[in-house]
C-alpha cells in the first residue's frame, strides 16, 4: 500500500523529527509501522529502529542527534500477526536539528531593565497583561537562528560519504565522474562513491569489470580477454595449484583450487610433517625471479602460502624428506648458466641457513628424496658428467652422507626427466620412477613413456638394481609423463600420472602389484574439462589421500590457458571451437558456437561479455545491454573494445 502526504519534519525544539501521512483510503486504515536507519532507508520491518508501530496518522522520533540525517520506512499491516504490504515509495528522509537557544542568548544581551520589565516584575505591580512578551517574541528569531547554525555544522560534513544527506549523494559522485544509478538503495549509492577511486586505479582488471556488469545489470556476466587467444610464443600454460581428496572409501572429490601460485613446469614436493600435517613445497614465478614456497594441508584444509626462498634467481624443483624429527628441503637453483643443488635442514624449530649440497663446481639439478624406516635419507639427482646427464645418489644415515664418492645409476635406464622414488618398508626396497622419450609413434614422433626399478637392499655400497621395467601402453601414440607413486594400504604401488590417453593431458592412475611386478589397467581420475592437468602427487593423509596436481582449470578463463595452439588429437579442445571458453582459436565468427554478438570480429584488443539475461523481452535485454556498455565505458581503458554475446 503507498501511504499519501508523507512528510518528516525536523521539530523547531530541536533533536525530534515529527512524521505524518495520510491513508489512500481513510475509511478502512491500516496499522503502520515507521523503522528508523541512519545509512540508508530501512528495508524491512526488522531492519533499524522501530519509532512507532500501531494505528494512527501522526509519529515523533525523539532524543535524536542533532546534524545527523535520519531515514525512515513506513510499513503498513493488518492483522494478527501482521501482514506488511510494504511500498518503495512509502520512505522520508529529514536532517535533524539542535537546539542552541540564540534566543535565550539574545534575550540574555538585552539591557537588563528590559529583561526587568519583560519577566522579573512582581505579578502584583505589572501594568500589563502580557509575562514575558518579548521573550517570547524572541523565540521567532532564534528557532531560526537555531536552525541556521544547525544547517552551516552540517555543512562541515558534506563531503563525508557515509553520513552526508543522501540528496546529495549525485553531487559527490559528479565530482569524481562518477555515474548516479537512481535505482539503488542510499547506502547502495554511498558504497559505490567510496569504492570508485579504487575501482578507477583498477581500470580494466576483470574484477572491476564484473563488479560493474553486476551493478548495471543485476545479471550473471562472465567477462574474457581475447588477447589470451592470441598464440605467444613466449606464455606456456600457467598451471595453478589444485587438488582434490579421496576419503576411506576411495572416492574423490572435486577438483578445487588450492592456490593461484603458478608454474609452467614441474610438480610439488610434500612430506607428512610431525605435527600430522602435510607441507608441500613447489616453485612459482614472482617478479624478482623463481622461489620456493610452502603451504599446508591440515584438518582437511588448505592453509596460506608462504615463501620458502625469497631472492632473485631461479629456484625450483624442491625435494623434501623427514628424518625422525629432521627435515629436509632440497632444491635446485639456476645463476650464471650453471645448475647446483642447495638445501636446508630444520632443527629443533629452526633452520639452517641454505648451503651448496656436496660441492659448487658441479653442476646438480632435479633432485627427490624419500626417507626409509631405518633412519636414513636418500636423495637422488641428475649431475652433468662428461657432456651428459646421469643420475646419482646418497644415503645420510643421520650423521653423515655415508659414500664419499656418489654412487650412479645404472646406464641402461636412460633417466631423461621426472625422477621419482618411493620406499616399501614391506620388502625394504627404493623405488625409482621416470620418464623419457621413445620412438614409434603413429606420426614417426617420439612418444613420453614411464619407467621404473627397484633397487633391493638399503645399502648405499651395493649396486643391486633390478632390470628396468615399463608401464605398460595400450598403444604407442600418447604421451605418459610426471608419475607420482603411493603406497596402498595392501602394500601395492598406485601410480598416479599425466597422460594423453583421454584426450589431451590429463591425471590417470594404474597399481603396481610388488609381489609379481604387473600391473592393471590405466584409468582416467578426472574426466571433465578441456583443460590441462598435469604433475600430480599423492600423499597418504591416514584413512585417505590428497592430491595435489597443476593445472589451467577454470570456466570460461583463458588467462590461464596460455599457448596452446591448434591440437588435432584432442578432441574436446575442438568441440568447443568458436563458443566463449575456445582457447585455441584467435577471432570468432558472428553466431558460431550458439553465441550471438553485435560484431563480427573479436580482436586482439577486445573484451567479451557472456550475458545470462533473468528477462526474456528482447527490448529489455537490448535495454540492459546498452546500460551495461555506458557503465563499462567508465572502467575500461578507451582502447578496449566491449562485444556482447549472450548464450542461445
Amino acid at each position: 500500500m503507498r501511504l499519501l502526504d508523507i512528510t518528516a519534519v525536523a521539530h523547531t525544539d530541536g533533536n525530534r523529527i515529527d512524521l505524518s501521512w495520510t491513508f489512500p483510503d481513510p475509511a478502512n486504515p491500516p496499522s503502520v509501522r515507521v523503522v528508523r536507519a541512519e545509512r540508508s532507508h530501512p528495508t524491512s520491518p526488522t531492519d533499524g529502529v522501530v519509532v512507532a508501530d500501531g494505528p494512527g496518522t501522526t509519529a515523533s522520533d525523539l532524543n535524536l542527534f542533532g546534524e545527523r540525517v535520519y531515514y525512515y520506512t513506513l510499513f503498513p499491516y493488518t492483522g494478527s500477526p501482521a501482514v506488511y504490504d510494504p511500498d518503495p515509495h512509502n520512505v522520508a528522509d529529514v536532517m535533524a536539528t539542535s537546539k542552541y537557544d540564540f534566543a535565550g542568548q539574545l534575550y540574555d544581551l538585552l539591557p537588563a531593565i528590559y529583561r526587568r520589565y519583560d519577566a522579573e516584575r512582581p505579578p502584583a505591580k505589572r501594568l500589563d497583561a502580557v509575562l514575558g512578551q518579548l521573550r517570547g517574541f524572541l523565540d521567532l528569531p532564534g528557532a531560526e537562528l537555531d536552525r541556521l547554525y544547525s544547517l552551516n555544522r552540517a555543512a562541515l560534513g558534506l563531503l563525508d560519504v557515509e553520513h552526508v544527506d543522501g540528496k546529495l549523494l549525485p553531487l559527490l559522485a559528479q565530482w569524481i565522474g562518477w555515474q548516479t544509478d537512481f535505482g539503488r538503495p542510499v547506502g547502495d549509492q554511498r558504497n559505490a562513491i567510496r569504492r570508485a577511486p579504487h575501482l578507477y586505479q583498477r581500470a580494466g582488471a576483470k574484477p572491476i569489470v564484473a563488479a560493474t556488469a553486476a551493478r548495471a545489470t543485476g545479471w550473471l556476466t562472465l567477462t574474457k580477454e581475447f588477447v589470451h587467444n592470441v598464440a605467444r610464443t613466449n606464455q606456456p600454460e600457467r598451471l595453478n595449484l589444485w587438488s582434490a581428496t579421496r576419503d576411506s572409501t576411495g572416492a574423490w572429490t572435486p577438483p578445487q583450487l588450492a592456490s593461484l601460485n603458478f608454474a609452467y613446469d614441474g610438480r610439488p614436493a610434500a612430506v607428512r610433517d610431525t605435527d600430522g600435517s602435510t607441507l608441500f613445497l613447489y616453485h612459482t614465478k614472482r617478479p624478482h625471479g623463481w622461489d620456493i614456497w610452502s603451504k599446508r594441508y591440515a584438518n582437511g584444509a588448505w592453509q596460506e602460502s608462504l615463501p620458502f626462498t625469497d631472492q632473485s634467481g631461479v629456484d625450483k624443483n624442491p625435494a623434501a624428506a623427514l628424518q625422525g624429527d629432521k627435515l629436509w628441503v632440497f632444491w635446485q637453483t639456476y645463476d650464471a648458466g650453471r645448475h647446483t643443488l642447495m638445501f636446508s635442514v630444520r632443527s629443533g624449530g629452526s633452520w639452517s641457513t641454505p648451503a651448496v649440497f656436496s660441492d659448487a663446481a658441479t653442476q646438480r639439478r632435479q633432485p627427490v628424496a624419500v626417507a626409509d624406516n631405518t633412519g636414513g635419507v636418500w636423495l637422488f639427482w641428475q649431475e652433468f658428467v662428461a657432456g651428459g646427464w646421469q643420475v646419482r645418489y646418497n644415503r645420510h644415515n643421520g650423521t653423515a652422507w655415508q659414500l664419499a664418492t656418489p654412487a650412479s645409476l645404472p646406464a641402461d635406464g636412460n633417466v631423461e626427466d621426472d625422477l621419482c622414488v618411493l620406499f616399501h618398508p614391506a620388502t625394504q626396497r627404493l623405488f625409482l620412477f621416470w620418464a623419457n622419450r621413445q620412438p614409434g609413434g603413429p606420426d614417426g614422433q617420439s612418444r613420453w613413456s614411464i619407467f621404473f626399478r627397484s633397487k633391493q637392499s638399503l645399502d648405499p655400497t651395493l649396486p643391486d638394481w633390478s632390470p628396468v621395467r615399463a608401464l605398460p601402453k595400450a598403444t604407442a601414440g600418447y604421451h605418459d609423463r610426471q608419475p607420482a607413486p603411493l603406497l596402498t594400504a595392501a602394500g601395492d604401488i598406485e601410480l598416479f600420472f599425466a597422460s594423453t590417453q583421454f584426450d589431451g593431458w590429463k591425471l590417470s592412475h594404474n597399481t603396481l602389484k610388488v609381489a609379481d611386478l604387473t600391473w592393471g589397467a590405466n584409468a582416467q581420475l578426472f574426466p571433465n574439462g578441456s583443460q590441462s592437468q598435469r604433475a600430480p602427487l599423492a600423499v597418504d593423509t591416514g584413512g585417505g589421500a590428497v592430491l595435489a596436481f597443476r593445472s589451467n582449470l577454470g570456466p570460461f578463463d583463458s588467462r590461464y590457458a596460455g599457448t596452446t595452439t591448434v591440437d588435432t588429437s584432442t578432441s574436446t579442445k575442438l568441440s568447443r571451437r568458436g563458443s566463449f571458453d575456445d582457447v585455441m582459436t584467435y577471432t570468432y565468427d558472428t553466431g558460431s558456437g550458439g553465441l550471438r554478438t553485435n560484431d563480427d570480429r573479436i580482436a586482439r584488443d577486445t573484451l567479451g561479455h557472456l550475458v545470462f539475461p533473468t528477462v526474456t523481452d528482447p527490448a529489455q535485454i537490448q535495454a540492459g545491454i546498452d546500460r551495461l556498455a555506458g557503465m563499462l565505458a567508465e572502467v575500461l581503458p578507451v582502447t578496449t573494445r566491449s562485444v556482447f554475446l549472450r548464450q542461445q
